[in-house]
């Protein structure tokens, strides 16, 4: 149960990195939570997920990372625009890694029961 808790935590913290370094490369601000009020105010928040406030006819995205940095994360519609494009791009690019992976997937299917070779004879009778 121990290993499942620290796997879950090692995600968590991989994925808060992941997610911290685009937000950067967006042009998002982290603004540390150095102060007990922040530190509280943070741990009230959605963890990685988007919000957004309104402030003087401008809105601002915001996103909390307690896990990694301990900072919210401050942009506005601009770097959220460059940050979407960005996951957009990442998914793009596993999309076309998955594929050419089936593809090479299906290709090794098709080579058939000889693609075993000095193996065959290991896999007993029931073997086509």
């Amino acid at each position: 149960m121990a290993g499942c808790g620290l796997l879950a935590e090692r995600q968590e913290r991989h994925e808060a990195k992941v997610v911290g370094d685009r937000l950067l490369a967006a042009g998002f601000r982290p603004i540390p939570a150095d102060t007990s009020a922040k530190q509280a105010h943070l741990a009230g928040m959605p963890k990685l997920l988007f919000s957004s406030i309104t402030k003087n006819g401008r809105r601002r995205y915001l996103l909390a990372d307690p896990v990694r940095c301990r900072c919210l994360y401050v942009g506005d519609e601009d770097a959220y625009q460059r940050y979407s494009n960005l996951e957009l791009q990442h998914e793009e690019a596993a999309s076309e890694r998955a594929a050419r992976r089936d593809d090479r997937n299906a290709g090794a299917a098709d080579a058939g029961p000889d693609s075993i070779g000095p193996f065959e004879g290991d896999v007993g009778p029931e073997w086509p």
